[in-house]
């Protein structure tokens, strides 16, 4: 049976930073308790939240302003000047570039989402149309934060049985659009911003030591609704019924607490599977990508391994919480920092929405 391994990646992240004082102007809140809790000194948002954040910080009554913004768009348009498919895709190049591929050599596109640009079809699809790919097949995901983990085991799998050759996959949110920037959202709009990741995944060479080993998913939907969004969903008839958005029904829902003891206790539990299911020591990994959330949860679950902090990058405070994206985000980073070496032993670990979490394995 074939290995697979990451070819390339990519990644792409907004240009527009938005710092925790710029927030803390918008809504109670300030640097020092965004910091302190999270970790997240800035991040990157779509030139749409960002020109909003800046009319917000500056309105006499932020609620009438919010108001009008949901009643008559941003300057009476609604179109955004950029989409969850304009990330994926800024990604999806970059990761090409370096392969010195073109979206023709692709056999399969996998992208995992959180907020899609339609509700159909599928953000895969979307990818495909500006990618410019007529018959290769697509994949859309929505796990949430673990989606990458979830995408890449997809990747591997048809890799391995020989099915496809060339796949891409892809992490792409943009979280900033959906939350209220007021104190009512405040708990979670200062966490989650935009960007995307890539990766290229093919087979490794016979007597190539690289690849990908092993892959642990779980889910525990019995708690889904510790984190969620209703959004356009079905739970409601219709689903954007007026009164759903009046009784803020589409706000998107999380329980922190109880998001925070889970991930904890879920990576704790899926890293030692993986190194079990490997037979190898956590001395024996070289690097420890972990999924963006929180820096207080990173801390937890490596203080709770010993893992050393040297074995466990960190990025969240440029970047906030990014979902999908986080962990190609940090792989990539991680790679053109030079800190992955030909050879490393990887651990990628995600937790998020669903719940869903998992654990992927790869030698670099």
């Amino acid at each position: 049976m074939r290995k697979a391994k990451i070819l390339t990646t990519g990644m792409y992240v907004p240009d527009y930073v938005v710092t925790n004082d710029l927030l803390a102007q918008a809504m109670d809140t300030s640097d020092e308790w965004i910091t302190q809790r999270t970790g997240i000194k800035e991040r990157r948002m779509i030139p749409d939240t960002y020109k909003m954040l800046q009319q917000l910080a500056r309105a006499p009554d932020k609620e009438a302003y919010l108001q009008a913004l949901y009643d008559t768009g941003m300057d009476g348009k609604i179109d955004a000047d950029m989409s969850t498919a304009d990330l994926a895709l800024a990604a999806t190049q970059g990761a090409l570039q370096q392969a010195n591929m073109t979206p023709q050599d692709l056999d399969l596109i996998i992208q995992t989402t959180v907020v899609p640009d339609y509700v159909f079809p599928g953000p895969a699809c979307v990818l495909a149309d500006k990618l410019g790919t007529t018959s290769t097949p697509t994949f859309s995901l929505n796990q949430g934060c673990a989606g990458f983990i979830y995408a890449l085991s997809l990747a591997d799998q048809y890799i391995k049985t020989g099915t496809y050759h060339t796949i891409l996959v892809v992490g792409a949110e943009i979280l900033s659009s959906i939350f209220l920037y007021n104190n009512r959202g405040r708990d979670m709009s200062v966490l989650f911003a935009d960007g995307a990741g890539a990766a290229i995944v093919v087979p490794a060479a016979d007597d190539e030591p690289s690849g990908i080993l092993s892959h642990h998913l779980h889910t525990d939907g019995t708690l889904l609704r510790k984190l969620y969004a209703e959004l356009f969903g079905t739970s409601t008839f219709p689903p954007l019924a007026k009164k759903k958005i009046d009784d803020d029904r589409i706000r998107p829902r999380m329980e922190g607490r109880a998001v925070f003891a889970q991930a904890v206790r879920r990576f704790r539990e899926v890293i030692r599977e993986c190194l079990e299911a490997n037979k190898i020591s956590i001395d024996e990994v070289d690097h420890f990508l972990f999924h963006q959330a929180n820096v207080r949860i990173l801390d937890a679950v490596a203080d709770s391994l010993n893992i050393p902090a040297s074995k466990v990058p960190v990025n969240i405070h440029k970047y906030g919480n990014t979902s999908a994206a986080s962990v190609p985000i940090l792989l990539h980073e991680s790679l053109q920092e030079g800190r992955i070496k030909r050879g490393d032993l990887c651990l990628l670990a995600a937790f998020g929405t669903g719940f869903n979490w998992g654990a992927s394995l790869l030698r670099w």
